[in-house]
Formats: structure tokens, sequence, C-alpha cells
């Protein structure tokens, strides 16, 4: 490009005949253009080099770019490594889960085998020991729980649970218990790192 200004510029030069002036604005004008040029490519000594200033920005951005894109590569194989180790967790509880249901299914079975008509006769159990367990297990307060459970009825009063019908409520309960608790720790360990 230089090349081709500096021969064109050569040419008005040397054809010039019509005034020195023209001659000098053509020579001040290759020189500004020959500069410009130079500034833009960045040929040495003239300094600039603005197409090098404009690839390194690229290279700059690609690397960036890179570095971004690796880092999200990063997270999302984290993601995907803790999904896993999730799925793994939950999939364990859901075997413990099974475990634990069938052993409260047998255990309730069995409640008429130890705990047979003679001791639901032998045990009353009153409608006070029943408020406050279902005040216990619903998080009603002691008065909610007088009002809905047999109203009228004094705590100290014969309720119509039978001892073995609380028996085979409380193992249940247990077993929801049991069953939250190993559920509660599968969770943690599949959101430990």
């Amino acid at each position: 490009m230089i090349a081709v200004l500096w021969s064109w510029l050569t040419g008005k030069i040397a054809g010039s005949t019509t005034s020195p002036v023209v001659g000098a604005l053509a020579l001040l004008l290759g020189t500004g253009l020959i500069w410009q040029t130079a500034r833009i490519d960045g040929l040495p000594l003239v300094g600039g080099g603005l197409k090098a200033e404009l690839a390194g920005l690229q290279q700059e951005i690609a690397v960036r770019e890179l570095a971004d894109t690796k880092a999200q590569a990063a997270a999302l194989a984290a993601r995907e490594k803790w999904i896993a180790a999730g799925e793994e967790q939950a999939r364990a509880h859901l075997a413990a889960s099974a475990a634990t249901q069938k052993q409260i299914q047998t255990i309730v079975e069995k409640v008429p085998v130890y705990v047979d008509t003679k001791s639901n006769a032998g045990c009353v159990i009153n409608w006070g020991a029943v408020r406050l367990l279902d005040a216990a297990a619903s998080g009603a307060g002691l008065d909610d729980a007088s009002a809905a459970i047999a109203p009228g009825q004094p705590d100290d009063a014969a309720s119509d649970v039978t001892l073995s019908e609380a028996v085979a409520l409380l193992a249940t309960d247990l077993g929801i218990a049991r069953d939250n608790a190993d559920q509660l720790a599968h969770l943690q360990k599949a959101a430990a790192p």
C-alpha cells in the first residue's frame, strides 16, 4: 500500500509543472497518507500498530471467553456430580424406606399377638392421655386437643382407644420418625461436598 502511494506521489511531484505549491501539497498529502498507513499497520520507528492492538485485544477477549467457558464447564460438571450424588442418596433412602415400611407393617400385624384382648381389657387409656398424645403428634395446644377430642369428657374418664390401637399407632409414628431421620441423613450426605 505504501509503495503504491509513493509511486503515485512521485508521479505527481515529478509531473507537476504548474506550481511548486501543488507539488508541496501533494508531497504533504502523500507524507500524511504514508504516516497514517504506517500508524495503522504498525511499521517500525513510526509507532502505532492499531491493527496489532486490535489483534491483541481480540486475543485477550478470546482468552477471557475461554476462561469463562472453562469455568462454566467446571460448574456444570460439579452440578452434575452433585445431582448424581443426590440421586444415589435418594435411591438409598427409597430402599431404606421400603425396609422400614415393611418392618413397621410386620410389627403392626403382630400387635394382636403381643397385645391380646385380655391386655386391652386390663389397660384403660384415659381421655387425658389420648389428648396429650394427639397434641404432641399434631402440634396443637392442649386446650385445642381437649375441645376437639371427646369434648365434655373429663381427662380421667376411660376412652374408647384400646391398648392395641395405641401400640399400633405409636409403632407407625415411630417408624415414620425413623424414616424421616433416615431421609434427613441421606439429604445431608447428598449436600456434603
